[in-house]
């Protein structure tokens, strides 16, 4: 990147742009602004990001009940979410079963995954669509065990729409956290799902 800007002819102005937490999605919305002289645009739209997280966070406080969510990233090998991911269950009201707010993805063994016994399961493997998505669904539901779980006996494992809302991290994460919220707690949230983005497993 750098070799090629030094062919343009004038040098460009390069912003790095390397989030880690849902906050910093807004900062670099902002940071964009600034850059491109539309910062009112930026602000606008940061502002309303963070009127939704705020949203999702006040009524999601309104439950004492804080399901236990394990959120997957991969199955070939089991990684669990971190960083955001970690923030975006938290946020909706579950507490993550596996996963640091301070770390990337996490290996986990399926043992330790049965006696962790989720309440929400949550497979979002990374950069995939739903389509894609559904096919790491087997990979799971061979598992010895599986049938077990408490969200598999609720009806409450699902598969998202990684790459919209989830993986990339943009204005639609917020959206992401919408539909988490609307998986978690079902009797506090309603129509934050949009058509195709969840199915379940």
């Amino acid at each position: 990147m750098a070799e090629l800007s030094k062919k343009l002819p004038t040098e460009p102005q390069v912003i790095s742009l390397d989030p880690t937490y849902i906050g910093d999605v807004l900062d670099d919305i902002r940071k964009v602004g600034i850059a491109t002289d539309k910062s009112d645009l930026a602000d606008n739209l940061a502002d309303s990001l963070e009127t939704r997280i705020n949203t999702v966070r006040e009524i999601a406080l309104k439950s004492s009940n804080r399901p236990r969510v394990l959120q997957l990233e991969w199955t070939e090998p089991l990684l669990s979410g971190g960083h955001w991911v970690v923030e975006m269950v938290e946020l909706a009201g579950g507490i993550s079963v596996f996963g640091d707010k301070t770390q990337s993805s996490m290996r986990l063994d399926w043992d330790e995954i049965v006696a962790s016994q989720p309440e929400v399961i949550l497979l979002m493997p990374c950069g995939f669509d739903l389509d894609r998505a559904r096919e790491d669904i087997p990979t799971l539901t061979s598992l010895r065990g599986w049938d077990s779980l408490p969200a598999v006996q609720q009806g409450r494992a699902y598969v998202l729409d990684a790459s919209a809302y989830t993986s990339r991290l943009g204005p639609r994460l917020i959206t992401g956290l919408e539909i988490m919220a609307e998986l978690i707690h079902p009797e506090l949230f309603s129509g934050m799902i949009p058509e195709g983005s969840v199915d379940v497993i």
